[in-house]
């Protein structure tokens, strides 16, 4: 319904696709949008639902990934390249509208440095996380390991590491309280000393409610 009025001898509101207003004293128009005219098809949704749950799940780690998803293409952002990665990867799964993410295909480093070998992710008699892995050779041996914990019941994220070399081959660190209620998801990678470039990040297990998984995933 058009509600236009006249104020001052000037006209405000809605008239059939314009609405003219005023601003600073002065007379203004601009035409309304069009309604879409069409609706979008079942793959278009589909695809819209896979963006959604991507993005919902990296927006967090968005202050580390420019730095973990380094060096190459300065064009995009660390967080583009995460998102770009995942939907190459079928990081999403399921058939719409029951879409799920599996995590296991989410990186969270992408880059030239060799990966953690044979990496493990445990829990000792104190409680502390402890994540190990096997040595590779002499010249990536001063590479610096990395513990990342994502938390996705409360979006929180606890990064742990960057004082470890690669041949040290085990570090530990307590869990925050806030990874211990939840879904909590456990990434490794290598960074080397300058954090000039990363390796590509594995994906360690899944703590529920403080209880390791070593290979649960994405929930079916």
């Amino acid at each position: 319904m058009d509600m236009a009025t006249v104020k001052s001898g000037r006209l405000t509101g809605k008239v059939g696709n314009m609405v003219y207003y005023i601003r600073n004293g002065n007379q203004y128009a601009r035409a309304l949008p069009k309604a879409a005219q069409y609706e979008p098809s079942p793959a278009q949704r589909a695809q819209r639902l896979r963006m959604k749950l991507v993005m919902q799940f990296v927006s967090p780690l968005a202050p580390m990934l420019d730095d973990t998803f380094r060096p190459h293409d300065r064009k995009l952002t660390g967080m583009n390249k995460a998102v770009r990665h995942a939907l190459q990867a079928g990081a999403v799964a399921g058939t719409y509208p029951d879409l799920y993410l599996r995590p296991e295909r989410m990186l969270v480093s992408s880059g030239g440095l060799t990966k953690m070998r044979y990496p493990l992710l445990a829990r000792d008699e104190g409680g502390r996380a402890v994540l190990s892995w096997q040595a590779t050779s002499v010249f990536d041996d001063d590479d610096l390991a990395y513990l990342l914990l994502y938390n996705v019941t409360n979006g929180r994220v606890q990064l742990a590491g960057g004082d470890t070399y690669r041949r040290e081959m085990q570090f530990s660190v307590t869990l925050g309280e806030e990874m211990l209620l939840g879904t909590t998801y456990g990434y490794g990678f290598m960074m080397d000393r300058l954090r000039r470039s990363a390796s590509e990040s594995v994906f360690l297990g899944t703590l529920v409610d403080g209880v390791l998984d070593p290979q649960g995933g994405g929930a079916p």
